[in-house]
């Protein structure tokens, strides 16, 4: 489970890439999402065709289909109390030049398709349903559960060119990228296989944070053996769904800068500690704020977005991790004023690929959405069992507190995740 960012950003969904006591080969500054370490956790038995042509032509991928239901106790009045949806992904990179110096330089891709099967998609299932006249409503919570569980249909979420350098000690990536793979990552953020709460994954939902497929390029570099330094710039009204739609139409910005600790590379993101900064421009799709009018126009608030973010995890114990996050906004872009989230990991509980996770958090919501509001206190239990090795089954469990737009106290949460990988 000791590996870390292995390409700049390559996904590895907290999966049987995250086992623990293995120390698995050096990977450079990617989340456990990025598409690198994703692959790097895939099962390979035997040496398959697929194995060979990684082999011979550096060349190598991957399928998962994963699925997500939701069922809540106490939803809004009149509300759903359900919400499902999957998601098939084809991910994959092709390293083309420097194999013989070691600072190799390749494409990486992931496509998806993501569909819901009921009213709401887990996305739509907390806030947003209730703030969507078209949508019905769901437990009015201000917040995010299974985020990328939505109804987006097709999208593009990588096609980017990964540059590593100084032997892999700096890595740049430019292209169409997901921000949440360089941007405040630690090891149970994966939506794939960590918590589905946006409160304990990037950002504690004190980050505005645009789509996560979109134009843009970031660097990571190594200062030390232990400190380490990353920043990005990307397109702030980036869509997924409509690939280059906005960069060339006067483009607005998410940028961010992270400055951090790490027990070594390798284990850059599980013995780590980082400060992020972030700031959005203002007058994007993600502003709080924004005014859909009766004739379908829109109309954006030029207020931007900023803030810090703060993390700290390290392994107790050869099993152990425990971690404190959060942030501090302001603007009426991220979702939370300031976010805290506290909890720990325990991995290789039953078997080496088996992960439990718990935490809870305290949030004080984003003025945008009405200053008399209550603060909110999440907690989330799940185990993210291996049933072997291409077989996951998630089960999880939530309470809710103060739900901002709910008529109701608070709300039980249990959902269920599968994952398949091949």
């Amino acid at each position: 489970m000791r590996k870390q960012w292995s390409n700049l950003v390559l996904a590895v969904g907290v999966s049987s890439a995250l086992v623990f006591p293995v120390v698995t080969a050096a990977t450079d500054f990617g989340s456990p999402d990025s598409v690198d370490n994703t692959l790097k956790g895939k099962p390979s038995p035997k040496l398959t065709w697929r194995e060979l042509l990684e082999k011979e032509r550096n060349l190598t991928f991957g399928i998962d289909y994963q699925a997500l239901g939701l069922n809540a106790t106490n939803p809004v009045e009149g509300g759903v109390d359900n919400a499902a949806s999957g998601i098939v992904r084809f991910y994959g990179s092709w390293n083309l030049v420097g194999l013989k110096s070691g600072n190799t330089g390749g494409l990486v891709w992931k496509v998806e398709h993501r569909h819901k099967y009921t009213d709401l998609s887990p996305k739509e299932f907390a806030f947003i349903g209730n703030v969507t006249p078209t949508l019905p409503d769901g437990i009015g919570y201000v917040g995010m559960i299974g985020p990328a569980y939505s109804d987006q249909g097709a999208r593009l979420t990588n096609l980017y060119w990964k540059q590593k350098l100084n032997q892999g000690r700096t890595s740049i990536m430019a292209g169409y990228l997901d921000t949440t793979d360089y941007v405040d990552t630690y090891a149970l953020a994966s939506p794939w296989t960590g918590f589905t709460n946006l409160a304990f994954s990037t950002g504690a939902g004190a980050i505005g944070l645009p789509d996560d497929g979109i134009l843009g390029v970031a660097v990571g570099h190594m200062l030390t053996d232990n400190f380490y330094i990353i920043g990005g710039a990307a397109d702030a009204n980036g869509d997924s769904s409509e690939p280059f739609g906005s960069f060339f139409e006067g483009s607005k910005l998410f940028t961010s800068i992270e400055f951090g600790w790490t027990a070594s590379q390798e284990q850059i993101y599980t013995d780590n500690i980082h400060i992020t900064a972030w700031n959005i421009d203002g007058g994007t799709r993600h502003n709080l704020s924004t005014i859909t009018l009766p004739d379908g126009s829109t109309t954006y608030s030029n207020e931007e977005g900023s803030g810090f973010n703060f993390s700290a995890s390290y392994f107790a114990t050869p099993q152990l991790m425990p971690f404190l996050r959060g942030g501090f906004s302001k603007g009426d872009v991220a979702l939370y004023d300031s976010s805290i989230s506290a909890g720990l990991g325990y991995f290789g509980l039953g078997n080496q690929t088996s992960n439990l996770g718990f935490a809870v958090n305290w949030s004080k919501i984003n003025d945008a959405f009405g200053s008399d509001l209550d603060d909110q206190f999440t907690s989330e239990l799940f185990f993210n069992w291996a049933i072997n090795d291409y077989i996951q089954l998630t089960p999880d469990i939530q309470y809710i507190k103060n739900p901002a737009f709910s008529d109701k106290s608070s709300t039980w949460v249990m959902g269920l995740r599968f994952r398949v990988a091949i």
